[in-house]
């Protein structure tokens, strides 16, 4: 098993997450089309670490990184197809489709190897235990342990369609985003899912700490739109564009240059350039 690389979005898995979807009447979930834009702040600092949006469009879920620059399109199973990610690179014009079952099985070895793991932070992602806290008068929802904790700003979610298909997206993102980022195992988000779904609440703001209090800190910050904008049609055009003209190549040849990429990236010398 290859080592853990504990990067931001390995550590935090940040997701992005619907501020209001308390106050929106209730719609079929195929009809609910709405964006969140997503900063994730590290420590103290004042510029985001990474910006993201994310489009759920009528028949699927579009997230759009800058750093790097790709697309990942979730499709949720329908009749004679799977549920999958689509990865579009789009320096390289290439793409990459990864079948939802194939991750839950890597994610699933991943946890049992780690539960047996010498570092205490690894060993507690693949089982967390967390105490949990929730007023329901503020909203505040925390879940705490010596060595991970959250603290969540909500609201009440009121519309069940869409938080149904927003949580469908965000564990399924989670457990991709662990195996991209070649991070520990997910159980800490996903342990902040169910307690999220749980109470329905939509999240405003995420504060994640590990190694104990104040440390480590990362912050994410959401805004949400209910209504696409015209810029926001204009990146699904490009996207669909994409999707049928990008070169397909397998999973292991996708991942591999894009760790190469990422390589790149951090000693400040883009493959782009």
């Amino acid at each position: 098993m290859a080592r853990f690389r504990f990067t931001i979005a390995a550590a935090f898995v940040v997701m992005p997450i619907t501020m209001v979807l308390a106050a929106l009447p209730s719609l079929p979930a195929a009809a609910q089309e709405f964006r969140i834009e997503t900063d994730v702040i590290v420590g103290e600092e004042e510029t985001p670490a990474s910006h993201s949006i994310t489009l759920f469009e009528k028949s699927a879920v579009y997230e759009f990184n800058e750093n790097p620059n790709e697309i990942i399109v979730y499709r949720k199973a329908s009749e004679g197809r799977n549920a999958q990610f689509i990865l579009l690179d789009v320096a390289s014009q290439r793409r990459t489709d990864v079948e939802v079952d194939r991750v839950e099985r890597l994610i699933e070895k991943l946890s049992q190897w780690a539960a047996n793991h010498q570092d205490p932070l690894i060993r507690f992602s693949a089982e967390p235990t967390f105490e949990e806290s929730f007023d329901q008068q503020s909203g505040a929802l925390s879940l705490s342990s010596p060595k991970w904790t959250y603290k969540v700003a909500t609201i009440e979610a009121q519309d069940a369609a869409c938080l149904e298909r927003y949580q469908d997206f965000i564990d399924r993102y989670t457990k991709l985003s662990t195996m991209l980022q070649n991070g520990p195992p997910p159980g800490p988000r996903l342990a902040l899912n169910a307690a999220l779904a749980k109470h329905r609440l939509a999240p405003v703001e995420i504060q994640r700490t590990t190694g104990g209090e104040n440390k480590n800190a990362v912050r994410a910050t959401h805004i949400f739109s209910w209504r696409l904008s015209r810029e926001d049609r204009a990146r699904l055009d490009e996207a669909q564009a994409f999707l049928a003209s990008f070169d397909k190549v397998d999973n292991e040849q996708f991942m591999s240059a894009r760790a190469k990429q990422a390589q790149s990236i951090v000693r400040g010398q883009s493959t782009d350039d």
